[in-house]
């Protein structure tokens, strides 16, 4: 046996005896196990995953929930997957106007070929340009992860990034969110039973675990290999699945099955362009290339949406970013046609005079038109809020932020923070080191942001208050990845009670063994004006302990922008029940899900239509929820899930 597999099982043995207690436990026990292999020459300490694999099926079960890293991304029901779309110029660069003053990245970057807003230095962006921005590898990586940590991520929330992605070619939106979609896909039929169990030794087989020392480099490129010789295949097909299981699964694999798929094979890490080109027109060369060469024009974005609604692993919802100029009608419905339920939009300022001095490319009332109309076709909205600005105070960002809230035609349903930092590359950067511009420290951010949660009310969600870019690719701003828990202190000390969804959701109450009654939940409504019409945030909570448990978010549209929403309509634009993650169609001790907490709420939200004169429900769906809303008596109609009330 290789010593760094015989280390990993000797620790998970060891583990079984001693049942470590926590986190730093482990890691002693881990330290203790590897001094017995000093001789050997071993020094890389195992991760929970490699131990987690080289563990017996029985010891795998034991240890699960020690050996599970990050159980904080599935506590809220669902398994978030950051998806990074290629380095491609923003709209307004190419208008001449922009970039933003404070925005890194992008073609030609000071940090390289990277996405527009961001650095290269995220691990989200990492882990794109080790599989070459290609959405089926990085889905394949993504779910390897969840599965290396004990999960299954049936429930899969896809978050698009990597700038404003409704200004590609939509023929690239398609083959991006197709390509992703198919990887769940073929990801379940590979390793899981139509049952839903995992068959975990296809899976180590597959993706050769437990790893080897010294070779995890060769390894990838070999997952690599796989994945590209099926990402064109239709496994839906009987004949072309058992050959693919032969080849990675059979005892003799042959590769004569891929000899005619050379024009596959030869497109990880190719490049377009020469050096003397103009950066932006060779990001879009290689837009134009991956299409032309990667995209199976056999395989349509619709049958692989299909597929996806009885998936084992399901995308229950998609975000996609953009820029406010690019969230009109026209955009909207492309993304509704792509499977979006969640757009996120740089709001950045409440000030016109503000994202003009900073190269924006849109307005106050771009922003405000924008929000209007994603919030009647269905979109949840989050908002992303930028302190710091140049031109702007302490006092003003505070303002802005509440002005978020008390302002009817914003009030978005999440909220992203962040504080603008200064990166090398921009202009920003330049009016800094000349003595013009001076970020906001980590104090500074850390007071404006708990004063904000004075006003954040309780239908709204604070999903981050701060960029994911590690500090050292920053050149001044805020000097701390853990902005949240100075926050955190900040509100302690002034007792400021943030009355957010994230901060009452029952997931973080139980990981944080506060008190939780099941049996206490009751089912309030609040009524708010938002976007000229009337909105619903219909909870399950414990109001004794301040505990939220799911909810369902239903609006009046104010415009009826398309023909599946009628006058007498009724917007479901959200239905969530919080907890550890449940596999679909199982219960489970450990979480709340599939206990009738959302069939109760959705419930609720249709006896509220009918009081209020409406007879239809429009429930802008997850891909991989239809059938949950299929049971429920609705009908897929266009571009939802819909139900006649009459």
């Amino acid at each position: 046996m290789d010593k760094f597999k015989q280390a990993c099982a000797e620790i998970a043995e060891e583990m079984q005896k001693s049942l470590p207690s926590s986190q730093h436990e482990l890691n002693q026990l881990k330290l203790k196990i590897l001094n017995n292999h000093k001789a050997n020459g071993l020094s890389q300490i195992p991760k929970n995953a490699d131990i987690y694999f080289a563990a017996s099926e029985h010891e795998r079960e034991n240890l699960r929930e020690l050996l599970s890293l990050k159980p904080v991304r599935t506590i809220s029901g669902v398994s978030p997957i950051a998806l990074m779309s290629e380095p491609y110029p923003c709209p307004h660069t190419m208008k001449g106007i922009g970039p933003c003053t404070y925005c890194p990245g992008g073609p030609g970057s000071a940090f390289g070929e990277v996405p527009q807003s961001y650095t290269g230095k995220e691990p989200s962006t990492r882990r794109a340009i080790r599989n070459n921005y290609d959405p089926y590898l990085i889905i394949f990586n993504r779910l390897e992860h969840y599965v290396a940590m004990g999960r299954i991520p049936d429930k899969a929330d896809i978050i698009v990034q990597g700038g404003t992605f409704t200004f590609f070619p939509k023929a690239y939106q398609e083959y991006f969110v197709k390509y992703a979609l198919k990887a769940m896909n073929d990801f379940s039929r590979l390793f899981f039973s139509e049952n839903g169990e995992i068959d975990m030794l296809k899976f180590k087989k597959f993706f050769e675990l437990p790893r080897v020392m010294g070779e995890e480099d060769k390894r990838v490129k070999k997952i690599q290999q796989k994945l590209i010789q099926i990402k064109n295949l239709d496994l839906n097909k009987l004949e072309m699945m058992e050959k693919a299981g032969e080849l990675f699964f059979g005892n003799n694999p042959s590769n004569d099955f891929f000899d005619d798929l050379n024009s596959f094979n030869d497109k990880l890490n190719s490049e377009i362009g020469n050096a003397n080109e103009n950066p932006n027109i060779s990001a879009i060369k290689n837009i134009q290339s991956k299409l032309k060469n990667e995209d199976n024009k056999n395989l349509s974005l619709k049958q692989i949406q299909k597929e996806n609604e009885t998936s084992i692993i399901r995308c229950v919802g998609l975000t996609i970013e953009t820029k406010s100029d690019f969230g009109k009608l026209y955009h909207g419905n492309l993304m509704l046609e792509l499977g979006c339920t969640r757009v996120e939009i740089g709001i950045q300022s409440v000030y016109d005079e503000v994202l003009q001095a900073t190269n924006r490319g849109n307005s106050v009332a771009d922003n405000i038109e924008s929000i209007g109309i994603l919030k009647d076709l269905g979109f949840k909205i989050n908002a992303h809020y930028m302190p710091g600005l140049p031109l702007t105070t302490k006092e003003m960002d505070l303002n802005g932020l509440k002005e978020l809230f008390d302002n009817p035609d914003y009030r978005p349903d999440m909220l992203k923070i962040y504080p603008c930092m200064v990166m090398e590359g921009t202009r920003l950067y330049e009016d800094w080191r000349n003595g013009k511009f001076k970020p906001l420290t980590t104090k500074e951010a850390a007071e404006i942001i708990a004063e904000a949660k004075r006003y954040v009310p309780k239908w709204c969600r604070i999903m981050r208050v701060q960029r994911d870019i590690p500090t050292f690719a920053t050149a001044s701003g805020v000097d701390r990845t853990n902005l949240r828990q100075y926050v955190n202190i900040l509100c302690k000390e002034k007792n400021i009670v943030c009355k957010c969804i994230r901060c009452r959701e029952v997931g973080f109450h139980l990981k944080n063994n506060k008190e939780v009654n099941f049996s206490n939940i009751q089912t309030t409504i609040t009524e708010y004006e938002a976007s000229s019409e009337k909105e619903f945030f219909i909870a399950a909570e414990d109001l004794e302990n301040d505990v939220l448990f799911g909810f369902c978010r239903m609006r009046f549209p104010s415009q009826f922008l398309r023909q599946e929403i009628t006058k007498g309509s009724a917007l479901i634009r959200e239905l969530h029940v919080f907890s550890a993650a449940a596999q679909i169609g199982r219960k489970s001790d450990e979480s709340f899900q599939h206990r009738g907490i959302g069939k109760k709420l959705l419930l609720k939200a249709e006896e509220i239509a009918r009081q209020n004169g409406k007879n239809k429900i429009v429930v802008i769906s997850g891909i991989g929820a239809r059938e949950y809303f299929r049971k429920l008596g609705y009908e897929l109609e266009g571009a939802y899930m819909v139900k006649d009330l009459r």
